[in-house]
């Protein structure tokens, strides 16, 4: 190579490294393998509401890693193995000190329920007592905040199963969750035979109560205070032009983007 060609070549490559591209530029995001309709990742592609909205928010490629439990994207984010997770602020609520919370971009409805054999029909009559919730829930700070006992079940059916046992009191889902899962078990919404004690005791009735929010739904960084102000801002111009309301039709049938 000649000597014009070296020079050239070396200035490029300092050039470069003075005032990197932003061609290549990327957002890690952090997301629950299993937790649909939000994100799911299977076959090393990212799919759910979560992954689409994290696109929209930048104009830089995204890259997703997928974790089993909240625990470990908490541990990938003081890692800085990726830059951004998405849940419930519930869920993170043990490290508010630690992480920042972005504006909500969803407010899930919870409900609150029990069998209508069930003899403690309020929140002050359930004060200490047990209630079930998913393991990968967002209601535990929630229950405990209303002087109720958390317990964690795997599933759905483990956690009805342990309400028809008496093991609970009562159980706690989003309304996602609860609507999807009466659609599957309409045992639990009419019983076949009115006059049959066994059916109508399985009947699930809701314990309405202002104290049972809806769960926030918001993107948390860590310590990285320029990556949030971008956050908040895409996410108010997505509530601005509907673009939450459209993702949060599209995922759950309804539009959840407003408080």
């Amino acid at each position: 190579m000649k000597p014009k060609k070296i020079l050239a070549a070396l200035f490029a490559a300092f050039f470069i490294m003075l005032f990197p591209s932003n061609a290549n530029a990327s957002m890690t995001v952090g997301i629950l393998k299993d937790n649909a309709p939000y994100s799911t990742f299977y076959h090393r592609k990212a799919r759910g509401l979560e992954p689409e909205l994290a696109k929209k928010m930048t104009d830089d490629s995204v890259i997703f890693r997928a974790y089993d439990t909240r625990k470990q994207l908490e541990s990938a984010l003081k890692k800085r193995r990726i830059q951004i997770a998405f849940g419930s602020i519930d869920a993170f609520n043990v490290n508010q000190d630690v992480f920042d919370v972005s504006e909500p971009y969803l407010y899930e409805p919870n409900v609150l329920f029990r069998r209508s054999d069930g003899k403690r029909k309020t929140i002050k009559k359930l004060a200490n007592k047990p209630v079930g919730m998913l393991k990968d829930g967002n209601q535990t700070y929630l229950l405990k905040n209303v002087l109720l006992k958390p317990r964690s079940f795997k599933n759905i059916k483990t956690m009805d199963k342990a309400l028809a046992d008496g093991k609970i009191y009562a159980a706690i889902l989003s309304d996602y969750d609860y609507s999807n899962y009466l659609k599957d078990h309409p045992e639990h919404v009419k019983a076949a035979d009115a006059t049959n004690d066994e059916q109508t005791a399985e009947l699930f009735v809701k314990i309405s109560d202002p104290a049972i929010t809806s769960s926030q739904f918001v993107a948390v960084t860590y310590k990285n205070e320029k990556l949030l102000t971008k956050i908040n801002s895409a996410i108010v111009s997505m509530h601005d032009d509907g673009t939450l309301q459209e993702l949060s039709q599209k995922y759950l049938s309804k539009d959840i983007s407003l408080q």
